[in-house]
């Protein structure tokens, strides 16, 4: 009895939902709430339903179950008893009735709807008690004015009990099915989405990022943090575009080494492509080794060019920038030039954790330390190289600068993030005439951009930046 009436609860949550969303080109106020991923949902809810990408979720004991969630759901159902559910759908027989009144227009058909939902819902209720007795099948449906149906089924034996419930609705931009199934053994559900119209994809929408607080204001300014008892600074530019309203991605670029973070925000290629969009961008300063035979300022990528942990103060930067800024953390992107494009490449290495993706130019992993890494996940890196570049040389090798570096080589650095991210297949040759490797896990990339005749240059922004701002944080 408990398992059939806490379908028949969950059935009439979708429904509420549904009916709720298929009417907006009426203006109801009742909106399902959208979240890009399961980690967006918050810690406690009430009565609802909300999206999660193309899956529905519904609050249940203040827990969100996924259709699909089988264990979960057996678990909720564990302890309740008929006098729970039947408040339960009390409740959600209110939340109805409130968003059938929101539109004035739509008043006298929700009104109806609501009716003919609470008239299912208690012979819902009372033929599910007698299939549990008698072991019979019963089929009941309602429709409203705006095109939605529902159907139940419940059916019960004496050795096992299951029970179904579909539910579809339709208009003229979206359509969208929910099965629900449970056992008395183990119970399982699925979830079929489909949509007639692009408009009403929710892969595209954004999560909703609160920016309460942040008090950044757009300009440029030098910050600083201290990491290990040490002052670290680094430029924050801020664009005009940027209004602390919604959540924006993220750049890192680093500079060449014997550079500055002033240097590369002047060098740049990818600043007057990302301002535009309200990106706000890091240009942080390397530091020198104690040991005056190595040069600097640069970065601790191996035995050349500093003695400071890189990857913490980057760490800690983009902490202190997402103190005053709106950042979306799962749009945090590398770039760098040189010995910066070494350092992007150490990160995506180091901190796939922390960045979507990455776009090092004129530089690559090197044998000594940083191509020994195994980063925590897949990335997308997108590497610029000029054939004929005489100071990281296209082909690798020792770095003939006695500082202990030894590349991988432009093609080896291709080869290695290839394998670190499984990609399989051949490279093909992009619409951007780079080398791709388009099949990896998790639907990273691997891409190769060789300048044939270059030589050490900066990377290419009007092709780097599309390139990363496609992929964000699992």
């Amino acid at each position: 009895m408990k398992q059939i009436l806490w379908v028949s609860a969950l059935a009439m949550m979708a429904t509420v939902c549904l009916t709720a969303c298929s009417n907006g080109s009426n203006d109801s106020s009742y909106e399902i709430p959208s979240y890009k991923n399961v980690d967006a949902l918050p810690d406690s809810c009430a009565m609802e339903v909300v999206k999660v990408d193309t899956a529905y979720y519904a609050c249940f004991e203040n827990k969100w179950v996924e259709v699909t969630d089988s264990a979960s759901v057996e678990q909720l159902k564990d302890g309740l008893d008929e006098k729970e559910i039947k408040s339960k759908l009390e409740e959600l027989e209110d939340v109805l009735a409130k968003s059938s009144s929101s539109s004035k227009e739509s008043a006298n058909s929700s009104d109806a709807a609501e009716g003919e939902a609470k008239e299912d819902g208690d012979k819902a209720e009372s033929s599910s008690s007698v299939a549990e007795d008698s072991g019979s099948s019963v089929e009941s449906s309602a429709s409203s004015e705006n095109g939605s149906s529902i159907s139940e089924e419940v059916s019960s034996s004496s050795v096992e009990s299951s029970s179904s419930a579909e539910i579809s609705s339709s208009d003229a931009e979206s359509s969208s099915s929910v099965e629900i199934s449970s056992s008395s053994v183990e119970s399982s559900s699925s979830e079929e989405i489909s949509s007639s119209s692009e408009e009403s994809s929710s892969s595209s929408e954004e999560e909703v990022i609160d920016c309460t607080g942040k008090t950044a204001k757009h300009g440029k300014q030098t910050m600083s943090v201290t990491v290990d008892g040490k002052k670290r600074t680094f430029i924050m530019l801020i664009p005009e575009a940027y209004d602390g309203t919604k959540a924006v991605p993220l750049v890192v670029d680093y500079h060449p080494v014997m550079g500055s973070g002033q240097g590369q925000y002047n060098a740049t290629n990818y600043k007057k492509l990302t301002e535009p969009e309200g990106v706000i961008s890091l240009y942080p300063d390397g530091t020198k080794s104690a040991d005056s035979r190595k040069t600097g300022p640069g970065w601790n990528v191996g035995p050349c060019c500093s003695d400071d942990d890189d990857v913490k103060f980057t760490r800690e930067m983009i902490a202190a920038v997402e103190e005053v800024a709106c950042i979306n953390p799962k749009r945090v992107y590398a770039t760098g030039f040189s010995m910066g494009g070494g350092m992007a490449n150490h990160v995506a290495c180091f901190m796939a954790d922390v960045f979507a993706a990455v776009a090092p130019a004129a530089m690559d992993l090197n044998k000594t330390d940083s191509a020994k890494c195994n980063p925590d996940r897949p990335i997308s890196i997108i590497m610029f190289r000029g054939t004929h570049d005489g100071t990281c040389r296209y082909q690798g090798g020792d770095s003939g600068y006695n500082d202990g570096l030894n590349f991988l080589g432009a093609e080896g650095n291709f080869r290695f993030w290839a394998t670190k991210n499984e990609c399989v297949g051949e490279p093909i040759t992009n619409s951007d005439g780079c080398k791709e490797y388009s099949d990896c896990k998790d639907g990273t990339k691997v891409v190769l951009c060789a300048k044939e005749g270059g030589g050490h240059e900066q990377g290419d922004g009007s092709v780097g930046w599309p390139f990363l701002k496609q992929f964000t944080l699992p």
